[in-house]
């Protein structure tokens, strides 16, 4: 399974919200440093996708407005 990652995501509610909707539109995903906001809710979570969902992905995060997470 190759993961890529689509966007860095700065802030827990943000992750959240996109967590939802990918979910929602049964897109496989990966958050990294998810646990993380015990420590900091500003710490970076990159969100990863397999390579088959990128596009779909990068779509959703441009039209709910989290393009400038976009890593492209």
């Amino acid at each position: 399974m190759e993961l890529v990652e689509v966007a860095i995501l700065g802030f827990q509610d943000d992750a959240s919200v996109l967590e939802s909707i990918l979910q929602a539109e049964n897109i496989p995903y990966f958050l990294s440093n998810e646990n993380m906001s015990v420590f900091s809710p500003a710490i970076p979570r990159s969100l990863m996708v397999k390579e088959e969902y990128k596009e779909r992905a990068v779509e959703i995060i441009k039209e709910t407005g989290f393009g400038k997470y976009l890593t492209e």
